[in-house]
């Protein structure tokens, strides 16, 4: 069942209104997302790497292969290290032994989402170790529903990529409004030791999301590579066209 913030009179809802935006039904996304989210990222992303949730709750502690030194704390506002399956009133973070991991926030009046990761790098420094940052925009079929992404990449030779992605969801059906944006992504090599990196939007009727993304190849060299800004859209797109949440 395709994602919805307003399907006048598909849903019931009738073509004259539509349904409020008070609220989102997380438990449906979350079987959702438990059930279809791995196969939509590797049919879109070649080599896609299921990191291992081997730490506490809220951290992992090496990922497979020298991914962390302890890391992928998630943070949300001023909510700090989240353990995974967190469901807050507004908030919502995967389960451990979901691929990928998403992080997810809803706005219904003017107000500012932050979704802040950060930990330790465990693969080796430059040159085998390298940091890139992209940003675009996206769409799908669904009713134009769309918004913008940016990504943070940390890959070596011999490691597991790291990849962050944080992108919002909006639909003019219900005249979604983006704002201030502020980038705090980082810019360094590996290795990185303990680092923060972070990404706030300020708008209102609109969705904001953190999702961890990884590659890997077993049968070439090198093991972790930057993840084309192609796969990257292609994913988000099928992604975000197909979710299932419910706003209520």
């Amino acid at each position: 069942m395709p994602l919805y913030m307003s399907l006048a009179g598909e849903f019931g809802y009738g073509r004259a209104r539509a349904p409020p935006f008070d609220s989102i039904d997380f438990g449906t996304f979350s079987n959702w997302h438990t059930s279809n989210a791995s196969s939509i990222a590797t049919a879109a992303i070649p080599s896609f790497y299921n990191y291992a949730f081997d730490g506490s709750p809220s951290t992992i502690t090496d990922g497979g292969f020298d991914m962390w030194n302890i890391g992928n704390t998630v943070s949300f506002g001023a909510l700090s290290n989240l353990s995974y399956g967190t469901l807050g009133s507004t908030f919502y973070i995967s389960q451990p032994d979901v691929w990928p991991q998403v992080a997810i926030a809803f706005a219904t009046t003017t107000s500012t989402l932050q979704w802040t990761n950060g930990g330790s790098v465990g693969m080796n420094g430059s040159p085998f170790g390298s940091n890139a940052n992209i940003s675009g925009t996206y769409t799908t079929a669904n009713q134009g529903r769309g918004g913008s992404y940016w990504v943070n990449q940390k890959y070596g030779l011999v490691n597991p990529t790291i990849c962050y992605l944080w992108f919002t969801i909006q639909q003019p059906t219900v005249n979604s409004q983006i704002g201030t944006i502020v980038d705090a992504r980082g810019t360094f090599n590996p290795p990185l030791n303990t680092y923060t990196q972070s990404f706030s939007v300020t708008g209102s009727k609109f969705l904001f999301g953190q999702m961890f993304l990884s590659v890997r190849t077993s049968t070439g060299f090198p093991n972790g590579f930057a993840i084309p800004k192609a796969n990257i859209e292609t994913f988000l797109s099928n992604y975000v066209q197909s979710a299932d949440i419910r706003m209520l």
